[in-house]
């Protein structure tokens, strides 16, 4: 069978297959669900008894560049293909079909995220770097802060504000729509996370069964605002002692903020992000995605 877009009528077979390939993720349909233009932009090869052999996800997204503008850029998730149909090539026929669709649409660069990057290299995708921070929770972990508490519906309008302004220039972020805060946000956010945040509308993220802070945000014109976060974060992630890993943006003012509340610190990354120039060149798309301070939150994942 050749390559085709969807209907809602492929919808029943679409939740069996990501059922099984994403049998952590059983949210994935609902997230499809909210993209208004999700049947033209999922493609797939169908059986003859109409089971979903391969699938994968496109959408435009408006995601900063190196300077701190807007591009369009084609981001890619949702791939699977059924245990049956493995091997056959077919991801990568359906990739082809994406980088066309994408290419008419006027996208800048795509940009995916996998824990098996080498199903992608082969069509035109390279993995990036993505530099995290590790450290053991210090003494001050132990009492938290008090400036600092579980988010509340009534916040989201300064978080929203917050997260404008400390992201506004920066490389490799989403300019979040209402939609992206009102789906997105808590699809990605929901429990076990736990969203911190001050009565300014300061945030921070984190993830207490991974023992991970992935998502920060303060605003100008408040220094207490991220070592009361970091201190805040620690405490709920488990307090003194604790192993705990930010995937947050590593800059001087979070490194003087650490000092305080981490003892052996250590830097790495992963490389799960993937890249692929379709307008843009290579050198640029690079650019973007290796800038200082380049970040993709989780909450924005697609």
């Amino acid at each position: 069978m050749e390559p085709r877009t969807t209907t809602s009528a492929d919808d029943p077979a679409l939740r069996a297959l990501w059922a099984v390939a994403f049998p952590d993720a059983p949210g994935l349909p609902s997230l499809h669900a909210h993209d208004p233009g999700r049947h033209e932009r999922t493609l797939v090869v169908a059986a003859d008894d109409g089971a979903i052999d391969a699938v994968l996800h496109w959408q435009p997204r408006p995601i900063r560049d190196a300077a701190g503008g807007v591009e369009v850029v084609g981001c890619v998730g949702s791939v699977a293909s059924a245990p049956r149909a493995r091997g056959r090539g077919l991801i990568r026929r359906l990739l082809a079909v994406a980088i066309d669709d994408m290419t008419r649409y006027g996208c800048a660069w795509s940009l995916m995220f996998s824990g098996t990057p080498g199903v992608y290299t082969g069509s035109g995708w390279e993995t990036f770097p993505t530099p995290y921070l590790r450290g053991v929770a210090g003494s001050e972990a132990a009492w938290g802060d008090r400036r600092v508490r579980r988010a509340r519906p009534a916040d989201l309008p300064r978080m929203i504000t917050t997260h404008a302004a400390s992201n506004a220039n920066r490389p490799l972020t989403t300019v979040r729509s209402s939609a992206d805060w009102a789906h997105r946000f808590p699809h990605w956010y929901a429990s076990p996370a736990r969203v911190l945040a001050t009565e300014q509308g300061d945030y921070a993220v984190i993830r207490p069964d991974t023992g991970e802070v992935v998502e920060l945000a303060h605003g100008p014109g408040r220094p207490y605002a991220l070592p009361a976060l970091l201190r805040e974060a620690l405490y709920e992630l488990g307090g003194p002692g604790t192993v705990v890993t930010l995937r947050v943006p590593i800059d001087a003012a979070l490194t003087r903020a650490i000092g305080a509340v981490l003892t052996d610190v250590s830097t790495g990354h992963t490389d799960f992000g993937l890249a692929r120039p379709i307008q843009n060149d290579r050198a640029r798309v690079r650019a973007t995605v290796t800038a200082p301070g380049a970040t993709h939150w989780l909450g924005d994942a697609f």
